[in-house]
């Protein structure tokens, strides 16, 4: 018996002894690349075994989220020599970036092929692949303050093709399967969002599917990079779920728990701004009077000593994290928090968020008077017997909006969720004819109920849209011109094709249905430069889906001016938007055009804008395009696709009289493009087509 022992004791201790276990020490990671970039990732490990690790016998780096992924090219990273216990090793490597746009997991852990996975994990990071834009049609964006009359809605991000919020009752219009959370669904949703008029987004903050919500920053600059004034982004703090998930309650008695809770905040603006990173980006995250706004959720429930975190606890982090890059966070925040449950003291406003079942309810605090507006409410797919407000097609909706603007003491507005799923509470578009009824798990559906009394998918966008125009402060009609190429100098007869973006800035949509138009605005015995209006297509730009072009939105038109044959001079023009028969509004574009006659061009060898020659036209994507000119010295060739965004910028060398620019070297795909060249002296554009 003692032999036996003995041997047992010999055994544990041999396995004891030899143990593979790993410190993860640091990584530089880059804060954001572009599709199929190579970047180098630096590791430190330590080995805190007791075994080498051998790469004879297989120990290396192994990708992990999920495990043994290639979304970065490779799911091993060889060691570079052996590593003996209590030494440090640095791991260098070169990635490739995926080739779509959109947000990635990255972490890597130690393991012994064929044995096992050991050790601490490198710190799980989110890289966003980003596109290499032009932020030139970036603007900055509209100021809200406590005075203003503001819309804003709960915005949920965990929605996965099959990962997230699966089983409301209310499937949308493309079917669940289409909540990808990739960052073309959220565009999707974006407009959706816009459509509705709604001026703020109350963003859901926990620790789980985060690489969906930076995809949702990655669209919202998407947008932005194309001219549009999107919705502002909040921080919307769920202290329930964050803590159930991380496992502990947060501790506001504690300076490093004070740290904690902020860092939550913290983490969302850092992701933001990750991919967000132009002159403008702080104009899209909702402030009021320049403070930022926060939002939380029951503190009570899983934050210990909630009443000792301050106003200046949460400022004065955000300010040392941020207030040397963005203004904005050297003053002090404000805080939105539930009207019900016990919280900070430090509210600044408060509303039945997630709290109770009524259709409206209001709160007001510290003369801030706020509405919630439910469309309606079923959880009984994931809750028994679980509970349900009934929709009844809309109308219960409809009346609450109109409650609100019969009361001049309403100042916020907050829908209690655009797309928040399970509980069936938000008012994206969805099918009209079809509830999915979960039937597994016991769950007790016993309710019935209609989305839309008139088959109306957009049953609750459309109701929104009215309501938040009666509500808000914005003007009905309003335009903003954000870019266009029309020439200053044309020659006699001459015709071109001018590409104007402008951006509704109104509440009422345009659409040509109701005669909205761009034109030239000079009087009839003016020389006009074309038919004098240009007109939008209600089968384009997706007027059919959202019924006009909405606030925010950018419309491009492409419009054909002539110049005049028999009159030369210089012409003082103006272009802008009109619903004809009612008005003309918004900005008024103020153009000169000097008109000269085709034979003094010609001859007039000093004017170089009229020795320029562009060919071929069109190319295809494996030519080349030349430019011939008589150049000088700061001239420059600039390429602009269809929407006005710049794609090719560079300086002509004055000594070549033809500039060469080889497209296979470039970005392009099939097309319309503008090739603008620049002087000091004129500006001259030419449309060019490129095929394939």
């Amino acid at each position: 018996m003692k032999k036996y022992l003995l041997l047992g004791f010999i055994l544990i201790t041999i396995i004891s002894y030899s143990q593979n276990n790993a410190q993860f020490i640091t990584q530089t990671v880059p804060a954001s690349v572009h599709p199929n970039e190579q970047f180098m990732v630096s590791f430190i490990f330590k080995n805190t075994g007791t075994t080498t690790w051998e790469m004879a016998n297989l120990y290396r780096l192994g990708a992990q989220l999920p495990e043994d992924n290639i979304i970065w090219g490779s799911n091993r990273i060889n060691l570079p020599n052996d590593v003996v216990p209590n030494n440090q090793v640095t791991i260098n490597f070169t990635f490739t970036a995926p080739n779509q746009i959109g947000a990635y997991y990255f972490q890597w852990q130690m393991v012994q092929d064929g044995v096992e996975w050991f050790g601490e994990k490198s710190i799980q990071v989110i890289i966003p692949v980003v596109s290499d834009i032009n932020d030139s049609l970036m603007s900055a964006g509209h100021h809200l303050s406590v005075s203003s009359h503001i819309v804003a809605t709960s915005f949920f991000h965990w929605y996965d093709i099959n990962g997230g919020q699966l089983s409301g009752p209310w499937i949308p219009i493309n079917g669940r399967a289409t909540w990808t959370g990739g960052v073309e669904f959220w565009k999707q949703m974006i407009k959706e969002v816009m459509d509705a008029n709604i001026d703020v987004l109350y963003v859901e903050l926990i620790p789980f599917m985060e690489d969906k919500r930076v995809n949702l920053f990655i669209a919202l600059n998407l947008l932005r990079s194309e001219g549009w004034d999107i919705p502002k982004v909040c921080p919307f703090l769920d202290p329930e779920i964050t803590y159930s998930i991380l496992g502990f309650n947060g501790d506001a008695s504690t300076q490093s728990g004070k740290d904690e809770i902020v860092g939550h905040y913290m983490r969302f603006f850092n992701q933001y701004y990750s991919v967000n990173t132009d002159a403008f980006a702080d104009d899209y995250i909702y402030t009021q009077d320049g403070s930022p706004v926060l939002d939380v959720w029951h503190v009570h429930l899983h934050i210990d000593y909630y009443n000792q975190l301050t106003r200046n606890d949460v400022t004065s982090r955000l300010s040392v994290a941020f207030g040397v890059s963005h203004s904005i966070f050297n003053n002090s925040i404000k805080m939105v928090t539930n009207a019900i449950s016990p919280t900070f003291t430090f509210a600044d406003e408060k509303v039945y968020q997630f709290e109770e079942q009524q259709y409206k309810i209001d709160k007001d605090w510290n003369g801030i008077n706020t509405s919630l507006l439910k469309p309606g409410y079923w959880d009984q797919n994931v809750r028994n017997p679980g509970y349900q407000l009934v929709r009844d097609g809309g109308t219960h909706y409809a009346n609450s909006w109109n409650q609100v603007n019969a009361d001049p003491s309403i100042d916020r507005v907050l829908i209690e969720s655009f797309n928040e799923y399970d509980e069936g509470s938000g008012i994206y578009a969805a099918q009209t004819d079809t509830i999915y009824k979960k039937t597994d798990g016991g769950m007790n559906n016993t309710g019935n109920d209609t989305w839309s009394s008139t088959n109306n998918p957009f049953e609750y966008i459309n109701t929104t849209t009215i309501g938040a125009s009666q509500f808000n402060d914005n003007q009905e009609l309003n335009a903003k011109i954000i870019w266009h190429n029309i020439p200053d100098t044309m020659q006699a007869g001459e015709t071109f094709t001018a590409t104007i973006l402008v951006r509704n800035e109104g509440d009422i949509q345009w659409n040509a249905s109701n005669n909205f138009k761009f034109g030239e605005q000079e009087f009839a015995d003016s020389v006009l430069f074309g038919p004098a209006r240009y007109l939008l297509n209600d089968t384009m730009d997706e007027i059919s889906i959202y019924s006009g072009i909405f606030r925010g939105r950018v419309k491009i038109f492409n419009i054909e001016i002539t110049a005049p044959t028999d009159t030369l001079g210089t012409f003082i023009t103006h272009w802008g938007m009109l619903q004809e028969f009612v008005t003309w509004f918004g900005d008024t574009l103020e153009v000169p055009i000097t008109v000269i006659d085709t034979i003094t061009k010609v001859v007039n060898h000093n004017d170089n804008a009229q020795c320029i020659t562009i060919y071929p036209n069109p190319l295809t994507l494996n030519s080349s395009l030349h430019v011939k000119g008589n150049f000088n010295k700061d001239d420059r060739i600039e390429i602009f696709d269809i929407c006005g965004k710049k794609l090719y910028g560079k300086d002509i060398v004055n000594n070549i009289h033809v500039q060469t620019i080889y497209l296979q070297d470039l970005i392009f795909k099939e097309g319309v493009y503008f090739i603008q060249v620049t002087s000091k002296k004129f500006k001259y554009s030419k449309k060019n087509i490129i095929l394939k």
